[in-house]
């Protein structure tokens, strides 16, 4: 909030004093003739890239250069501005779009527009054009492109929650939530005397040598406290129909702790148990997975950025959850390589905080379980987008297929990843290319290969399976109805010599031809020749007795 009497004192100022000795590293003056002048000014844009980019600070308008004047003159004023439509021109100038404060202020009986800009210190703030600009003294002026590569440099990945505040620790959290995070946190670790509120926070780290944190503020802090020196986050979970009936539409402001809660709450509302028979069995399953839902709201609240003001909101409707926090993906991850990315956290201090309680994995699992839950129901694996002030994840929910999460909740505790994918590739399509569930792999297991076949090896729907084009996995003829599946997949009669070399060029790479010959078990070279010469799925390196054989895709 911008404090009225701090541009009072500086207006006063400036009945007596030069605006230019009033400028400076956070103050700047402009003396705009009116509203349209000022949403028409390139300059303002720069002059707040240059502001985010130094250490933030407030444009003053309504103020002209003394060129010429006296000092008293300098209070021109400017008309009222629609302070909405001003701030969203202004943000839409700027990249990322980032916060900007806008207000009218009277002075003496003039108006005098007020614009605050923050600084940013995880990222660079240009204009619309991708101009970068930097405060220096008194003045702004574009960067160089030497001086840009050094900012970005020297950009640390700064941890907002890693802030310590100066205020009271206890008597700014919400007591209520401390008391039942404490009792929770005792429970998880087995804590038979439980601690005094002060240990409990320095053991969680939501204070820092008794200091609170603006991590700890926003997990257990008061939603005023949260407000005022934080920023205002929302949260907001609907549930609509696709008649449009709302059911719930939930809107509030609160520390983490209780968010997490009375979003579980809305979450069990929209939840139910569905009955169900199978080939003449009984089974009974929720519509929606719960272990997804929680893994996906958390990545919200750990990954959002809380540099800036927004909401965080979860929307059911038409058998779809989304859930939309604001920010961008942070230290390289992106839509496409989240699920195999190393975890990277923009808010480290609130991430140890909720790792504490194991709500966020250390070693970045999440969106993996998240995958598993939907494979246990059939459902295409979570959707990641990034728009221009948010990421959002779509998962499906209420439907699933009937075989999936019958062999799902018959082996609940043994069928892991490689299985469930392994059941949603086959499931009506009768088999699947082990490459294919490899990739998906690549980022939980050391050897997918070596997990695709322990998975095989344990499942009675399924076997290995080849031909000339490489290896699958198939449904075995007993499994072909229960799978909906209306042709089986044809092995050729050397299917078990593509496996077997397949497996030998996984673990050694590459092989010669009399390697070869050797795993596949011909007779003559002339055989293991032809037989090299049909399978598509290897290549050769080199000729004559130098040649080497490896694998034409994946290693």
């Amino acid at each position: 909030m911008i404090l009225d009497f701090k541009i009072r004192e500086i207006l006063n100022l400036l009945k007596t004093e030069l605006s230019s000795n009033v400028e400076s590293e956070t103050i700047e003056f402009k003396g705009y003739r009116d509203e349209r002048a000022l949403h028409n000014s390139k300059e303002l844009t720069e002059e707040l890239s240059a502001l985010a980019n130094a250490e933030g600070g407030l444009v003053i308008v309504g103020v002209r250069d003394e060129s010429g004047i006296s000092g008293v003159d300098q209070l021109s004023g400017i008309e009222v501005v629609d302070e909405l439509q001003t701030k969203e021109r202004l943000q839409g100038r700027l990249r990322p779009n980032i916060e900007v404060n806008v207000r009218n202020i009277e002075f003496e009986n003039k108006n005098y527009v007020v614009i605050k800009i923050s600084k940013r210190r995880d990222t660079l703030v240009t204009t619309s054009s991708g101009k970068a600009c930097i405060r220096e003294g008194r003045s702004s002026r574009p960067m160089s492109p030497l001086e840009i590569e050094s900012a970005v440099k020297s950009l640390s990945s700064y941890d907002w929650t890693a802030e310590e505040l100066d205020i009271d620790s206890l008597s700014s959290l919400n007591l209520q939530a401390v008391e039942s995070a404490n009792t929770d946190f005792c429970t998880r670790r087995d804590i038979s005397t439980p601690l005094d509120n002060a240990s409990f926070l320095e053991a969680i780290g939501a204070t820092k040598n008794g200091r609170l944190t603006k991590g700890g503020l926003i997990f257990l802090g008061k939603p005023g406290l949260i407000h005022k020196i934080a920023g205002e986050f929302e949260f907001r979970f609907s549930w609509k129909r696709s008649s449009g009936e709302l059911l719930i539409n939930d809107v509030w402001s609160d520390c983490i702790w209780n968010s997490l809660l009375r979003a579980k709450e809305n979450f069990n509302k929209c939840n139910s148990t569905h009955e169900f028979k199978y080939k003449d069995q009984k089974f009974s399953c929720p519509l929606l997975d719960s272990v997804a839902f929680h893994e996906a709201y958390l990545n919200a609240i750990v990954h959002r950025d809380y540099s800036v003001d927004g909401m965080i909101s979860v929307n059911f409707c038409e058998g779809k959850i989304v859930i939309t926090s604001p920010g961008t993906f942070y230290g390289g991850i992106t839509a496409e390589n989240i699920a195999k990315h190393e975890p990277r956290h923009r808010n480290k201090a609130l991430a140890r905080i909720l790792m504490t309680y194991s709500l966020v994995d250390r070693a970045g699992m999440g969106v993996l379980r998240m995958g598993l839950g939907a494979l246990r129901y059939g459902r295409s694996l979570p959707r990641f987008r990034e728009t221009s002030d948010s990421v959002e994840v779509s998962m499906d929910a209420e439907f699933f297929k009937t075989p999936i999460v019958v062999r799902a909740l018959d082996n609940i505790e043994d069928y892991g990843l490689p299985e469930l994918l392994i059941l949603n590739y086959i499931h009506e399509t009768g088999f699947v290319a082990v490459e294919e569930i490899e990739s998906k792999l690549e980022r939980i297991a050391e050897s997918p290969w070596h997990s695709v076949t322990k998975a095989v090896n344990k499942m009675k729907e399924v076997e290995l399976s080849a031909n000339n084009s490489g290896v699958v996995v198939r449904v075995v003829s007993p499994w072909k109805a229960f799978f909906n599946v209306s042709r089986l997949f044809r092995p050729s009669n050397n299917s078990l010599k593509h496996i077997a070399l397949y497996s030998y060029l996984k673990k050694h790479k590459d092989a010669s031809n009399s390697d070869i010959r050797e795993v596949v078990g011909h007779a003559y070279a002339s055989q293991t020749s032809k037989f090299l010469k049909d399978a598509k799925y290897v290549a050769r390196k080199g000729s004559g007795t130098s040649a080497r054989w490896h694998l034409s895709r994946g290693t």
